[in-house]
């Protein structure tokens, strides 16, 4: 059937955000009336971004037309102590969507990261229960979420509650199945997605991920699918990877909605990656719509995939994003060469903050007192501070990171780490038993974790 993309010029652009208009009627190739129909109905392909905290970013009406809550609808920002709800980062960004009419996307229910800790001491009986009623204090507080992100990275990240929720099970993944039975019976019409990262760069991963999805689907639970492409994997991916995994995952009859998307570099490598695999995600025919994962310098995880600098100026990657949306002429890049895929931890940012350690300062060298702590720990917050710990893994362990964002300095044993992921043993060896960490941030959202 005919397919035909209506993108609205410049100067929409700037009241309305970036939109690509499909004519009514016209089911995107592969994806089945049923699914569609739970779809956001805004008739277009959108190309979204985050809010980070209780106020609109930079410029963001001008560039971006659906909203994401970057850590204020985690569980663990929610409710870190039991039976204490704060939604009011949470009511401003959902806010904020529905009075400039921007589809709304809750991230996350169910996640192995940023669940509140007291979860974990629970029976498993009263882990079902708190789960449930997590379920419908949000869908009682917002009754028009337009997508939900059930499940976050199954394959890599399940929930220390999972057991409560079926566990393995028959099938593998019944916890995950319940997650989505409980989300279809608290939002019926909202689309429910799942979301996973390491997709987009591995057709093996991808092919773990339909069976899941599979499962999923078998049962009518699930509305699409969500790839995280977070730039440790999109800076080197093939365009022939992302291809094939597209496709593959369109076979599911599912549409997908890219949901992390940042890529890094200089002015000049970020433009070429931009050109050379944006139009391969936002061209697909079973590309609902495309989120990245922050643009503002200083406000980003990713500290070198900012695409606005801080006092509004635009990189050329992003003039080049706005001139192509709005129908301008893609120039030819320069091919990426095949990568070898590499295992990565989830690198979404956990914002649940951990108290400010209270042992008695020890002197150091390099200055300032020292409070030694222990992993796991967290902060958020301005400020300067120095800790050190012996906690560190020196063996290869994906699973044992320091990930910090929005900071001026995080300096561990004399190298800056600052608005980054690190495995920790890739970090300077111990200095006298113990890494050295000089922290300073100047915003409220500052944050620092070491796991």
């Amino acid at each position: 059937m005919k397919r035909v993309v209506q993108v609205l010029m410049a100067g929409l652009l700037l009241l309305l955000g970036v939109m690509v208009s499909c004519e009514l009627g016209s089911p995107i190739e592969g994806i089945s009336s049923d699914v569609l129909s739970r779809a956001p109905d805004t008739g277009s392909k959108f190309l979204g971004n985050i809010f980070y905290g209780a106020e609109e970013p930079l410029k963001f009406s001008q560039y971006w037309n659906q909203v994401t809550p970057e850590n204020a609808g985690k569980w663990g920002s929610v409710e870190s102590s039991r039976d204490q709800m704060n939604f009011g980062t949470l009511d401003y960004i959902y806010n904020y969507a529905k009075q400039h009419g921007m589809p709304f996307k809750f991230h996350v229910l169910v996640w192995g990261q940023q669940q509140p800790s007291w979860i974990s001491g629970l029976s498993t009986s009263e882990q079902r229960a708190e789960v449930e009623e997590w379920f419908a204090a949000v869908a009682d507080r917002y009754a028009d979420i337009d997508m939900i992100d059930v499940v976050n990275e199954p394959l890599h990240s399940p929930p220390p509650y999972r057991d409560a929720l079926g566990g393995d099970g028959s099938t593998g993944w019944d916890w995950v199945i319940t997650s989505f039975q409980l989300a279809r019976e608290y939002f019926p019409d909202s689309t429910l997605l799942i979301n996973e990262y390491g997709i987009i760069s591995d057709p093996s991963a991808a092919q773990r991920y339909i069976q899941i999805i599979d499962l999923l689907t078998a049962r009518g639970l699930v509305d699409g699918i969500g790839i995280q492409c977070h730039a440790f994997n999109m800076d080197s991916v093939s365009v022939s990877t992302m291809e094939q995994v597209l496709d593959m995952l369109a076979q599911t009859g599912l549409p997908i909605y890219v949901s992390e998307l940042d890529m890094r570099g200089d002015d000049q490598t970020q433009l070429q990656r931009y050109q050379e695999k944006f139009p391969v995600l936002w061209e697909h025919p079973s590309v609902r719509g495309v989120t990245l994962w922050g643009y503002v310098e200083g406000h980003i995880w990713q500290s070198e995939a900012y695409l606005l600098h801080s006092d509004g100026t635009e990189r050329p990657a992003l003039s080049w994003l706005m001139q192509y949306v709005s129908g301008g002429s893609t120039p030819t890049p320069t091919p990426t060469p095949t990568p070898t895929p590499t295992p990565t931890p989830t690198p979404t940012p956990t914002p649940t903050p951990t108290a400010t350690p209270t042992p008695t300062p020890t002197s150091t060298p390099g200055g300032g007192e020292y409070t030694e702590i222990a992993l796991p720990f967290s902060y958020d917050g301005a400020g300067e501070y120095y800790w050190k710990t012996d906690d560190f893994s020196t063996t290869t362990n994906w699973g044992r990171y320091v990930n910090s964002w929005n900071l001026d300095l995080l300096e561990i044993n004399g190298t800056d780490y600052a608005n980054t992921w690190v495995p920790q043993h890739a970090i300077p060896p111990a200095s006298d038993g113990y890494w050295y960490i000089h922290y300073k941030g100047s915003y409220p959202w500052s944050h620092v974790e070491m796991n």
